[in-house]
């Protein structure tokens, strides 16, 4: 499994795609679609409270995933009680996530960065 990370607008999925020659069709927005690309986990996670089982039957599934992942946890704390659990569940499901992952890489204006793994052709 590979995890992406970055801020919004950041070109992940661009990034993503190009790299592993998919189309944008093969990207989906919750694991029961079980799609090879699983964009804004972010957004799945607001509605989920606890992740981990359906990630866990998504990666057994298809253990070549690639989870893409907004970083929601800089700047100003929420003040509102459920924005700060969705946050704080987002940060903790990557780092489940990124401790499983054979690579983990991070997006910053179209540019990645590998932070775990050999990911020589994300470069």
């Amino acid at each position: 499994m590979t995890l992406v990370i970055g801020g919004a607008g950041q070109g992940k999925l661009a990034l993503t795609l190009r790299v592993l020659g998919l189309d944008p069709s093969q990207a989906g927005s919750a694991p029961e679609e079980n799609p090879p690309v699983l964009n804004h986990l972010e957004t799945w996670l607001k509605t989920e409270r606890d992740p981990l089982p359906a990630l866990e039957a998504y990666l057994a599934r298809r253990s070549d995933a690639v989870i893409l992942c907004d970083e929601v946890g800089c700047g100003v704390v929420p003040m509102d009680r459920s924005d700060r659990d969705w946050r704080e569940r987002v940060g903790r499901t990557c780092c489940t996530l990124a401790a499983r992952a054979e690579l983990v890489v991070r997006v910053y204006c179209g540019i990645p960065t590998v932070l775990k793994g050999d990911g020589t052709h994300w470069n």
